[in-house]
């Protein structure tokens, strides 16, 4: 099976998409922030969710190009289909060649990892399945940071000459890297993603930053995003966007394999 870690690099893109992406830079300069973090989090709804249709919608379904290049094998392609279902179903599968290669099946409290190619399942549990709620709870609509994190420190910065929020969030979970998010200060909408993974044993910078957005289905999301983990970097561009579309609860049980030991 493969690590969960390969399905984190592909979530937590997921999450920057309905909420915030996150960053820590070297040699900024900081000062105390002009807000709370209730205004702040009601001014990112308005201006992601104009119409309050991602809000309120009882399931979603997008999907991403994803382009994957390492420095020794260059470049693979897949399409990554993210479905959500209230209150709390989420699945993330990953198609290569028009077949289903792998995915994570979470059902509000059990998650499992599915490998369709070697027709095999395993559950997720401890501390990689608190990660994985958390990843999940921000792809919710009606989360909150005061829902998914200990604390979340607010304080006003910037880089590339432009302002940002910046949003410190604290796990609750025991020796989870902190998660900071920068937000635009005059638009609102999230710029960049960035905390610490563990590979292999090594601490890398995770960065996912958000190259575009536009308009799908009455909601303001990154239609462009990059991601740097390691000597690894991935590029996703949506192709599908679509709000209350019709998900049956059978998707987001795990598969049972005939050849399965």
């Amino acid at each position: 099976m493969k690590s969960i870690k390969t399905y984190l690099c592909l979530a937590l893109p997921v999450a920057c998409i309905f909420t915030a992406g996150c960053c820590i830079l070297g040699g900024e300069q900081e000062k105390p922030a002009d807000i709370s973090l209730n205004v702040l989090e009601l001014k990112m709804r308005q201006a992601m969710d104009p119409t309050g249709g991602y809000r309120n919608a009882q399931t979603y379904i997008q999907k991403q190009m994803l382009e994957i290049k390492r420095d020794w094998i260059g470049k693979k392609s897949f399409i990554v289909e993210i479905k959500f279902k209230r209150p709390d179903l989420f699945k993330t599968t990953t198609i290569e060649d028009n077949r289903k290669r792998d995915a994570v099946i979470f059902n509000g409290k059990k998650a499992w990892l599915v490998d369709y190619k070697n027709n095999q399942v395993a559950e997720i549990k401890g501390p990689k399945l608190e990660k994985l709620k958390v990843i999940f709870g921000l792809g919710r609509p009606d989360s909150t940071y005061q829902d998914l994190f200990k604390k979340v420190v607010i304080t006003e910065t910037t880089f590339d000459d432009q302002p940002y929020y910046k949003l410190l969030c604290i796990s609750k979970i025991k020796d989870q890297d902190p998660i900071s998010i920068y937000v635009g200060k005059n638009n609102f909408l999230t710029k960049r993603l960035e905390t610490i993974e563990r590979v292999n044993g090594q601490k890398e910078k995770y960065v996912s930053t958000i190259e575009k957005y536009s308009m799908h289905d009455g909601v303001m999301i990154p239609a462009e995003t990059t991601v740097q983990l390691d000597n690894v970097k991935q590029k996703s561009i949506v192709i599908l966007y679509k709000l209350n579309a019709k998900i049956k609860d059978s998707e987001f049980k795990p598969p049972r394999f005939i050849n399965a030991n």
